[in-house]
């Protein structure tokens, strides 16, 4: 993905240039981490980033003197001057919406949406509903969908490695929408539709908005435990799936990922027990933002199919939305 292309390179911009925009990795300059749209758009061969948008005089500042790029106080200063193919949106949650709308106006060929689509699952619907009508692909920034380790936990998962998924559990921390809509969309990526909803306890809210609910997701037969941490104690963000043949764990917001398989009890005949040694599963997590550009490269020209757009991502926003209508109307 770093090396050079021969094929169909598409001029980008960014709209919104603050930690997923360029911070994240802004005082970086080697590839080991690429967690920002700015980065991997510089180091993905098939994308030439050509310009910025942010109402911020410093963070265009900042987007200039470390890109050699020009950044523009809106959208219709940088269309003015640029004829971009590919649109990051990466500006806050209640924007999503209007900047989509904004860029509607113009011939996109792809837009990358940060994560969660939107507001509302109504929003996120208008939002997909009218790309797919222009033919836009529409990638919603759920980067692990596209990270390699959480691919092959997907492939073990489907094809029953360690045979079934019975119960799972997860913890996250710093919000419902902000970080547990990861873990959902994550867990509906592995073991497909949410067929249930449960809110068991309803926790507090993350900086008095976001809620923090303790849920249990059901997959068809197959309960998942959802539990909220504090963020101010520490971040977390993991997932375990109990198999028939075994335990996945997605650790350290899957920057480690462990399997362990059954075997015999060497001990207590008719006893079945998990192994002691652990197989790690290979991740790239830290260069997430570079993984999902090439799964929209390959699409763009080969077809391949997206692993995260806008229809899925509103369908995690749905699942978000039934919890929150236990939490807020007492709707089962």
């Amino acid at each position: 993905m770093t090396g050079k292309t021969t094929g169909r390179q598409y001029n980008a911009v960014i709209i919104g240039l603050g930690k997923m925009g360029q911070g994240f990795d802004y005082d970086r300059s080697d590839d080991a981490v690429i967690a920002t749209h700015a980065s991997a758009y510089i180091r993905h061969p098939g994308f030439e980033l050509v310009a910025a948008v942010d109402h911020d005089p410093l963070q265009r500042k900042r987007f200039e003197v470390k890109f050699h790029r020009p950044a523009y106080p809106d959208l219709t200063s940088l269309m003015a001057l640029h004829s971009p193919e590919v649109f990051s949106i990466a500006t806050p949650v209640e924007s999503h919406l209007p900047v989509f709308l904004d860029i509607m106006q113009h011939a996109a060929t792809a837009i990358i949406c940060e994560k969660p689509i939107a507001v509302t699952a109504q929003d996120g619907h208008r939002m997909w509903s009218l790309a797919e009508d222009r033919q836009c692909p529409l990638v919603v920034n759920y980067m692990r969908r596209f990270e390699p380790g959480s691919m092959e936990v997907r492939r073990m998962v489907r094809t029953k490695e360690l045979g079934n998924v019975f119960k799972g559990s997860a913890w996250y921390s710093k919000g419902l929408l902000n970080n547990g809509s990861h873990f959902i969309d994550l867990l509906r990526f592995w073991l497909g539709d949410v067929t249930g909803v449960e809110v068991m306890n309803e926790g507090r809210r993350w900086e008095d908005i976001d809620p923090e609910p303790d849920l249990c997701l059901y997959f068809h037969e197959t309960p998942v435990y959802m539990l909220a941490g504090r963020e101010e104690s520490f971040s977390i963000g993991k997932i375990e799936l109990f198999c028939s043949g075994g335990i996945i764990s997605y650790a350290d917001f899957g920057n480690l990922i462990e399997i362990r398989r059954t075997c015999p009890s060497p001990l207590f005949e008719g006893y079945t027990i998990l192994r002691p040694d652990r197989e790690i599963v290979n991740t790239d997590l830290k260069r997430y933002q570079l993984h999902v550009l090439e799964g929209l490269y390959k699409h763009l020209t080969t077809g391949a199919e997206l692993n995260s757009d806008g229809r899925s991502a509103t369908e995690t926003l749905e699942v978000i939305d039934r919890a929150r209508g236990q939490l807020y109307k007492g709707v089962q």
